[in-house]
């Protein structure tokens, strides 16, 4: 079994792992590795595999591989580099000198609701609640677009509905964060909290495999 963990630029020979193997296709290679059984799904392996992308962000680009992608073969494997070698190439140059940032935002609770509303248990008032609580988050993402829009070229909002992932250029990085800080501190009703700089992690789509 073949185990995917990035795609980097072809001309990369320096790993971190020596467990990592590479297969060069067109201006890419494929870092892999051999299993014997399907990598373990528990919090201890995914986060295993998110410090050796970091690992291997801090010496190259990279476009890394959804953890638990796997391959049958290394005749599948080479099917696959070369199918899509042109497109990881591509979205490869795109991402180079760039990197992730993560906003965690929450929003404080109203507590200004009527005191009729408040006490009133139908469901007509819980939906008007919902409804508003996520109209408010749905401003607060918004703004905070905008407020990162002189820094990022892409952003995507993560499952949880909560967390903002956005691309910026490596450079960028201090001055995207230092914008959210104030941003936040103009508002009593939000808390921030900025992770990364990341791998772009969320903005790999063109290696997914399924």
């Amino acid at each position: 079994m073949i185990l995917l963990h990035a795609i980097v630029p072809r001309e990369a020979t320096v790993l971190p792992d020596a467990e990592l193997r590479s297969h060069a296709a067109g201006d890419v290679a494929v870092l892999y590795e051999h299993r014997d059984e399907p990598p373990p799904s528990d919090r201890t392996a995914v986060l295993a595999h998110g410090r050796r992308v970091v690992a291997l962000a801090e010496r190259m680009p990279v476009l890394p591989v959804r953890y638990g992608t796997t391959l049958t073969s290394r005749e599948e494997l080479f099917a696959v580099a070369e199918e899509h070698a042109t497109a990881w190439s591509q979205r490869l140059a795109q991402l180079t000198g760039r990197c992730e940032l993560v906003v965690h935002l929450e929003l404080d609770e109203r507590t200004d609701e009527p005191a009729e509303d408040a006490a009133d248990g139908s469901g007509r008032a819980y939906l008007l609640r919902r409804t508003e609580a996520v109209r408010r988050q749905d401003r607060a993402l918004d703004d905070l677009r905008a407020v990162l829009a002189p820094w990022s070229e892409e952003t995507r909002l993560l499952t949880d509905q909560r967390r903002l992932a956005v691309l910026v250029l490596r450079t960028d990085a201090d001055a995207a964060c230092a914008a959210v800080a104030d941003w936040a501190a103009d508002r009593a009703d939000v808390e921030t909290l900025v992770t990364g700089p990341w791998p772009p992690f969320s903005f790999c789509d063109e290696a997914a495999l399924s």
